[in-house]
C-alpha cells in the first residue's frame, strides 16, 4: 500500500484527464480556473466538459454547493476515487486551500496545487468528503472554523502557522506524514 514518494512532478494519464476536469471545475467553480490548472485553453475545458457531459448524461447544477456543481452521481465518485487511487499510488496528494499558501505548496512535486476560491474554501470539509481533495492547507482560524473531528490535521510550516488537514485514508496518511516531516 506505501507510496513512494515522487521523484518528478505528476502526470495526469490522458485517459482519465477529463474525469480530472471536472473535479477541477467542481474546485474552482469556473472554467477558466479550471483551464489555468489543466494547462488548456478556457474553450477546450467548456467543449470537453459539455462532451463528456452529454456522453455520461451529467447534470450541471450551479446553485448547488462546491463539489457537486457539475456532477452530483454516485458513480462519478466511484470513478474519482479510482482515479484518485492511481495518483495516490505515485505518491501525490491533491491539497487545495488559499491562494496566499501556494507559495508555500508549488515547490513540493509530491501536492498537486489547486488555489481555492473562498467559497470552495468554505467548504474544505465537504471537499474532503467528496474526495475532491485529500489535504487542505489552513491557518488557525480557518482550522477552527472547519470540523476537525473526522480530519488528520498535521503542520506544515510553523513560522507561517500553516496546518495541512488530511481526510481519514491509510494511503492520503502515510504521504501526509512522510512529506510534512520531511519539510
Amino acid at each position: 500500500m506505501s507510496a513512494d514518494l515522487p521523484r518528478s512532478p505528476y502526470r495526469i494519464p490522458s485517459v482519465l484527464r477529463d474525469l480530472v476536469l471536472v473535479d477541477m471545475l467542481e474546485l474552482t467553480g469556473s472554467t477558466v480556473a479550471a483551464a489555468q490548472l489543466l494547462n488548456v485553453s478556457q474553450p477546450s475545458v467548456s467543449r470537453r466538459y459539455r462532451r463528456l457531459a452529454a456522453e455520461m448524461g451529467l447534470q450541471q447544477q450551479r446553485s448547488s454547493s462546491p463539489g457537486r456543481r457539475f456532477c452530483d452521481a454516485v458513480w462519478m465518485r466511484m470513478l474519482r476515487q479510482g482515479v484518485n487511487r492511481h495518483r495516490l499510488a505515485c505518491g501525490v496528494l491533491r491539497v487545495g486551500g488559499p491562494a496566499a499558501a501556494e507559495p508555500l505548496v508549488r515547490s513540493w512535486i509530491w501536492a498537486e496545487w489547486v488555489p481555492l476560491p473562498a467559497e470552495s474554501l468554505s467548504h474544505s470539509s465537504a471537499l474532503l468528503e467528496l474526495d475532491l481533495l485529500d489535504g487542505v492547507v489552513l491557518d488557525r482560524d480557518q482550522i477552527s472554523a472547519l470540523q476537525t473531528s473526522d480530519l488528520n490535521v498535521l503542520p506544515l510550516a510553523e513560522a507561517q502557522q500553516l496546518w495541512l488537514c488530511c481526510r481519514h485514508d491509510p494511503l492520503v496518511e502515510e504521504i501526509a506524514r512522510r512529506t510534512c516531516r520531511s519539510q
